[in-house]
């Protein structure tokens, strides 16, 4: 049995301070900035954040939060 299975809200947890981009399950948005905290729910709150859209569109949007179960994807920014 594998004992070092890591829980997603662990890994979200270790990203907190650091910049982020989630992707929506709403027509391919993709917000980017620098996670201040996460709940139980996944639910996230950044800040800086910016809005990018498959047009190449850019969208400052400041401080957001955005609802866990609206989440499609989250990963650390490069």
């Amino acid at each position: 049995m594998v004992s070092s299975i890591v829980l997603p809200i662990k890994k979200v947890n270790s990203l907190v301070d650091s910049k982020i981009i989630v992707e929506i399950k709403d027509d391919g948005r993709k917000l980017q900035g620098r996670l201040i905290a996460v709940d139980e729910y996944l639910n996230l709150h950044m800040d800086e954040a910016t809005e990018m859209t498959e047009g190449s569109r850019e969208r400052n949007l400041g401080c957001v939060v955005i609802r866990g179960n609206n989440i499609l994807s989250i990963a650390p920014a490069l």
